[in-house]
């Protein structure tokens, strides 16, 4: 296939030279030229560095397989320090960026970036011109369609009957500018489906090559970003279960008697060694919460938070939501353990107004088990009477799936909600707007916009914004990650966000100080 399209590519220019010189008059001959030129550079600067690309990817597969056939340890320890990994000199600077990321995401513990990040299609897109490269077939139309305008104009410029010798030459004329216009406009056609043919079929085989490479690379180097999430929350979960097994147990424990039911997924063995542990650190205070700031992305300034629950063991320390979130949505006790957490927020709002500070809304989240185990508008309505709040320092986020999956109980609580005063926002959400618009009715002030749960790329990024600007949704952005990202976020429109880029969840007392002008 490769070896055709580089046929293909000399066959076009061939017929271009062809053409030109069988063309009828100079006239024309200028015309397909210009043509011929205009083909040569989309060829030198288009499908050329395709194909490079493709052979580049074809490189990093064979590279990938010397790797894993002579490893000692990972695929990766190999290719950590490659420097021509591609052979390609675009694909070994976008792959350099990619390893120094990993570099710094593996020194700070967090999860590897998928590789296409860095590369994929609409990057490789933008250092191959194909924005312009895709008007040439249109531009070469449309110079066979001037030499038609062009032809006939001087055919028809030359029209004379003064005599019968001008008339005869009036003829010639016309015969000889129609002649020019049909076949400037019929080159330009056959020359403009050639080239868009062969651009299209190159195009086409460097994206297979790079679906291949990246499936290979994702299978055998870095697994992708969800797989390396599932695999850290199971291995943290099974090493804390592990851990809280060897402490001692409260025998009278069941799930009965703590006022659970439903079926725990793993086994109820996981349950009666997790849930006493929970049900004791309800009671002692051990579940705290950290804030991850939001901001207004031009100007960095801290305009919320979100308020994450943390489990601070007294032996373990500090576990993360995945150790215990998911056991506690199976068996409805999440419920128990949000309402503490709404408490101690608005606790937190109230003791930081009487302190003087102004403080900013902190966003908490609703679950589609609290909204139907419980009125979750009457219990805020006495919440922030209780602690003399002002409704708009609470932000509901509810989750995306809770409209999907029990849409007339959560858009009544929705309705509500905004009729005592806060603000409800849709969280996780995909940027499938079809989806979403099935559940008709919606009216939340705002919908928060998951990276994590997308390529994360420009133009997703991209359409994702417009999109929103167009169905006029208060789209704000989760999960940004790197500079990349920002950037995209703020070409596109988006005034707020947070995520580990801009800030990681901070203690009470590092918000504070956020608040009070002491950290940027």
């Amino acid at each position: 296939m490769r070896r055709t399209i580089y046929i293909f590519t000399v066959f076009i220019l061939l017929c271009g030279v062809a053409l030109a010189a069988y063309a009828p008059d100079g006239l024309s001959m200028a015309f397909i030229i210009g043509m011929e030129v205009i083909i040569a550079l989309g060829a030198l600067f288009g499908v050329l560095p395709v194909m490079q690309y493709a052979r580049g990817l074809r490189t990093a597969l064979k590279g990938i397989d010397r790797a894993l056939e002579h490893r000692t340890g990972s695929a990766w320890t190999m290719l950590e320090t490659e420097n021509d990994f591609f052979r390609q000199g675009t694909l070994d600077n976008l792959f350099h960026a990619y390893q120094s990321k990993l570099r710094s995401q593996r020194e700070s513990g967090q999860v590897l970036s998928d590789i296409d990040e860095y590369v994929n299609d609409d990057v490789l897109a933008l250092h191959s011109w194909q924005s312009i490269i895709m008007q040439i077939p249109g531009t070469l139309t449309g110079l066979g369609i001037l030499g038609t305008f062009v032809g006939l104009i001087i055919g028809i410029h030359g029209i004379g009957f003064s005599t019968v010798n001008a008339a005869l030459a009036s003829v010639q004329t016309l015969l000889g500018g129609i002649q020019v216009a049909f076949y400037t406009s019929i080159c330009g056609v056959i020359l403009s489906l050639l080239f868009n043919f062969v651009y299209r079929m190159a195009w086409n085989v460097m994206v297979r090559d790079l679906g291949i490479f990246v499936e290979s690379f994702h299978k055998n180097v870095v697994p992708p970003v969800a797989d390396q999430a599932r695999y850290r929350e199971s291995r943290s979960l099974k090493q804390i279960t592990e851990l809280l097994e060897r402490l001692p147990r409260n025998p009278g424990f069941s799930v009965s008697n703590a006022g659970l039911t439903g079926a725990v997924p793993g086994g109820t063995e996981t349950e009666q060694i997790l849930m006493p542990q929970i049900v004791s650190a309800l009671r002692d205070g051990e579940f705290v919460f950290l804030l991850q700031p939001r901001y207004e992305l031009n100007t960095r300034k801290v305009v919320g938070a979100e308020a994450l629950v943390r489990w601070n063991h007294k032996k373990l320390g500090v576990l993360a939501p995945s150790v215990f979130i998911p056991l506690l949505e199976s068996n409805g006790y999440i419920t128990k353990l949000d309402q503490y957490i709404w408490e101690q927020v608005c606790i937190t709002l109230r003791s930081w107004i009487d302190a003087g500070l102004r403080p900013v809304p902190l966003s908490i989240n609703v679950t589609k088990t609290d909204i139907l185990a419980m009125d979750v508008a009457e219990f805020f309505d006495s919440l922030v009477k209780k602690h003399r709040l002002p409704p708009r320092t609470l932000e509901i986020e509810i989750a995306q799936n809770a409209y999907l999956q029990a849409a007339d109980a959560v858009l009544d609580a929705e309705t509500r909600l905004r009729a005592a005063g806060f603000r409800v926002v849709i969280d996780g959400f995909d940027g499938d707007y079809i989806t979403l618009a099935k559940v008709d009715g919606i009216q939340a002030d705002a919908v928060k916009f998951d990276l994590r749960r997308t390529d994360g790329g420009q133009s997703t990024l991209t359409r994702a914004f417009e999109q929103a600007r167009v169905l006029k949704l208060n789209l704000f952005a989760e999960g940004i990650e790197n500079m990349e990202q920002l950037v995209t976020l703020r070409k596109s429109g988006c005034t707020e966000g947070q995520g580990f880029f801009l800030s990681k969840p901070v203690t009470l007392e590092e918000f504070e100080a956020m608040m009070n002008g002491d950290k940027a």
